[in-house]
């Protein structure tokens, strides 16, 4: 914010990683959960402006779905979100378009335990991506025969038990939801869990790559399926372990939109940053983690010579 006005302030500036920015007609602007906390009040701000304010330009970024009606492609097509950079030159907000300015209090309130649902819908989101990818590599491990192998079913059973803890996790979202103050019913502390999803989004793209092998990048198109010279040739080289070589490429290439294509990519850059800084944010959870009852007692405990 670089001024105030009667009609409302002036903003300067650019914003990284507008999501489908070019498409809405609203664009809302906030400080992410990792930099509410800003020294200089002028950068403590939050408001939505319809898209086509005067002053404000959008920078796309090069689309990842260039291959449309294209079966090779099934996630990239269907669901690439176009990321954007915005650039705000002396930007008017209105007033009465402001939600926030100077004073974090009201993020840090919606960031908070107080209503929180709005961070609801995003677990629910990577529960299913993570039950997708495991459900994914399972489905490769037999097409090609492997998930006998012990080395293979260990990483299943890896996968298995990153998509269980996260469903624990929301369980005891649930249980530990509770009525707040202002009447309003909110669930429980969901502290940590983006950080834990950053963690591990990475290691399940890896696991799914090595139980798939090179086969994830050396698949035949839709046109080589339907090509009558090279089918034959398919049929006999390329099927799986009681599969058709239709049912094998087209698992694979699902897998490859998952965790090798430039959609796969993006998104898996997606889940690491879009919660923030992972490393600001453990900082941040760890100045607030709650450690007095237990460094007490172990202070306590190491205060007299310890027992045999």
């Amino acid at each position: 914010m670089v001024e105030e006005t009667a009609g409302g302030v002036i903003v300067h500036g650019a914003k990284q990683l507008a999501t489908a920015a070019p498409i809405s007609n609203e664009t809302y602007v906030s400080l992410s959960a990792t930099f509410v906390r800003r020294a200089d009040p002028r950068f403590v701000l939050a408001f939505s402006i319809p898209t086509d304010s005067p002053g404000l330009k959008i920078l796309c970024r090069e689309p990842v779905s260039q291959w449309a009606g294209s079966y090779g492609h099934p996630l990239a097509t269907r669901y690439d979100e176009q990321d954007a950079m915005l650039f705000f030159d002396h930007v008017l907000v209105p007033w009465n378009r402001i939600f926030m300015l100077y004073d974090s209090a009201p993020l840090l309130q919606r960031l908070g335990s107080e209503a929180n649902f709005r961070g609801w819908g995003n677990l629910c989101r990577i529960h299913q991506r993570m039950k997708v990818m495991t459900a994914v590599a399972t489905l490769i491990a037999e097409a090609i025969g492997v998930i006998e192998y012990r080395e293979v079913a260990a990483k299943l059973g890896e996968m298995a038990t990153y998509t269980e803890m996260w469903q624990h996790a929301m369980d005891g979202v649930e249980h530990n939801a509770y009525l707040a103050e202002n009447g309003l019913m909110s669930l429980g502390s969901m502290s940590g869990m983006n950080i834990y999803f950053a963690q591990t989004s990475a290691r399940m793209v890896e696991l799914l790559r090595e139980i798939a092998g090179s086969g994830m990048i050396m698949q035949p198109s839709e046109n080589d399926l339907a090509n009558p010279e090279f089918r034959p040739y398919l049929d006999r080289y390329m099927p799986g372990r009681g599969v058709d070589v239709e049912y094998k490429s087209r698992l694979f290439r699902l897998a490859h939109d998952l965790a090798v294509s430039s959609f796969g990519m993006r998104q898996e850059i997606y889940e690491y940053w879009h919660g923030g800084d992972p490393n600001r944010n453990r900082i941040n959870l760890l100045r607030t983690y709650d450690q007095a009852d237990i460094t007490a007692r172990i202070k306590a405990l190491i205060a007299e010579p310890l027992r045999s």
